[in-house]
């Protein structure tokens, strides 16, 4: 009796698909990672932009390093990234020996990254899309060579939407913080 074989033929874009799913996995890893070195993680949010989210970030970021504490500040407001221009940090960010982004020290005991200190002009406008977006915030987060901290404070974009929902989600954080008014 002969055997029936099935040969199903790989579409066009498989290939491509699977690339793309194992580069996520790869970078969902390094994420997992590289948050397990982080004790504990605030992300400061708002349903709207103009409520004090930066200022929320960046006083909470300043007191708790004040304390001793080794503290990251990750500023992904990509609609509005002041974080640089509050804590008077210039310049664009640099890369490590293994291409991974080195924060930027503020003092002893605080590292700042922003979107802000990727953009050549800070005073123009930069379009975002929602799935660029979220891969902006993904990026930082595997990206950055932040080691161990106690805590990591992430000033985040206005609203509810996709990047913002799915950045929480993903990363289990222990603490947020909601700025409503200004």
């Amino acid at each position: 009796m002969a055997k029936t074989v099935h040969i199903s033929k790989k579409k066009k874009g498989d290939s491509h698909l699977s690339e793309r799913k194992a580069a996520r996995a790869a970078q969902d890893l390094i994420i997992k990672n590289s948050l397990s070195l982080i004790r504990d993680k605030f992300m400061v949010m708002s349903g709207k932009g103009g409520v004090g989210k930066t200022s929320v970030a960046a006083n909470l970021a300043m007191a708790l390093s004040k304390q001793g504490a080794s503290v990251g500040l990750m500023d992904v407001d990509l609609h509005g990234p002041d974080i640089p221009r509050i804590l008077g940090l210039k310049g664009v960010l640099e890369a490590s020996v293994d291409g991974r982004i080195k924060p930027k020290p503020y003092s002893d005991n605080l590292e700042v990254v922003s979107v802000g200190s990727m953009a050549g002009d800070p005073d123009k406008a930069v379009i975002w899309r929602g799935p660029l977006k979220l891969q902006v915030i993904r990026q930082f987060i595997s990206g950055v060579q932040w080691g161990k901290l106690d805590y990591l404070i992430i000033d985040s974009p206005p609203g509810t939407g996709d990047e913002l929902l799915n950045d929480a989600a993903k990363m289990k954080w222990k603490f947020s913080l909601s700025s409503n008014m200004p």
